[in-house]
């Protein structure tokens, strides 16, 4: 074979590698669309959804290898999977909520088995004036902490569920808690009371299902259920905080959604706000942690996180102001 004759083989070996690691990286990304599409989440899938979101840039691979083979049913797939995602995005990146002076905010941390930095989680709710907090994986040992750091200094009201291992979950506020419960029968402890904010007596939640599990997601399923079965529920305004252990994109929470609540960073326009996993993974991938409202006279304007150490979670603070 002459010089030319191999350089043609050397053009078209390369041709076809490219154009098949072109569609199985398209057959890679279709698949967090596809359960996203249908809401078939069983088994590992359930942890392909978060996956979602970063479709739009991952597809940016299909569409390049397209284009350097040429190959114009790739290049289109390619770009419709892109899109697709992107439309089921977008929403977090505007908003038509109001602006304005904050005038109740929220915040919300999972605690990692009591481990998270008390010190650190009271200079949040100091720093940012934070009027709810809602905790999760709350230990008797991280209470006392938390109280002997000032946080009862801050917010005097407490309705506080801790748990010797994982399981705990409280619920502190700067203004008076009416009466509350906890409910039963959650792998982990969820808290329901009333609370007289400002903008007038309102249920507030500090919540947490369990989370899925590689294979079987029985009780995941079963308790996000129940909970959105809670929300739905309640009368009148609602605030729910807490690990969800749930994206936008999971099935449960577009339930959620179609009871009506509404998601904080939805609402202020604040894109994607990642929670989880922190220090595991170079940048946090999936927003696991949330603030949900329903019926409230207040709009979220802006979301941010803070960094506790020791906790696998960032913590979620949202600011609300008059609509």
């Amino acid at each position: 074979m002459d010089d030319a004759g191999a350089g043609r083989a050397r053009r078209l070996t390369w041709r076809g590698v490219a154009l098949v690691g072109g569609w199985l990286a398209l057959a890679a990304l279709a698949v967090p669309v596809a359960v996203r599409l249908t809401g078939w989440e069983r088994g590992p899938l359930a942890y392909v959804v978060p996956l979602v979101p970063w479709v739009v840039l991952a597809a940016l691979v299909p569409l390049a290898l397209a284009l350097l083979t040429r190959v114009w049913a790739l290049a289109g797939a390619a770009v419709a999977i892109a899109v697709l995602c992107a439309a089921w995005t977008a929403p977090l990146f505007t908003s038509a909520a109001a602006s304005g002076d904050a005038t109740l905010t929220v915040a919300t941390a999972n605690l990692l088995t009591g481990q998270g930095d008390a010190e650190v989680v009271v200079a949040m709710v100091r720093d940012h004036d934070v009027d709810v907090l809602s905790l999760q994986e709350l230990t008797p040992g991280a209470a006392d902490a938390l109280i002997a750091a000032g946080l009862e200094d801050l917010l005097p009201h407490a309705a506080a569920l801790p748990d010797a291992i994982w399981s705990g979950t409280g619920l502190w506020s700067r203004y008076p808690i009416t009466g509350w419960e906890g409910l039963d029968d959650y792998t982990f402890r969820q808290v329901l009371a009333q609370v007289e904010l400002p903008s007038g007596s309102t249920t507030v939640l500090a919540i947490h299902p369990a989370a899925p599990q590689l294979l079987v997601h029985r009780a995941w399923s079963e308790e996000t259920r129940r909970l959105t079965d809670v929300l739905d529920a309640v009368e009148g305004p609602v605030i729910a905080a807490g690990d969800l252990n749930l994206v936008r994109d999971h099935r449960a929470f577009r339930e959620l959604e179609s009871r009506g609540y509404v998601d904080a960073a939805d609402e202020a326009g604040a894109g994607l706000v990642s929670t989880f996993p922190q220090d595991r993974t170079p940048p946090t991938l999936v927003a696991l942690d949330h603030v949900v409202t329903r019926d409230l006279p207040l709009a979220a304007v802006d979301v941010d996180t803070v960094v506790v150490p020791g906790s696998d979670h960032r913590a979620l603070v949202v600011r609300y102001a008059s609509r």
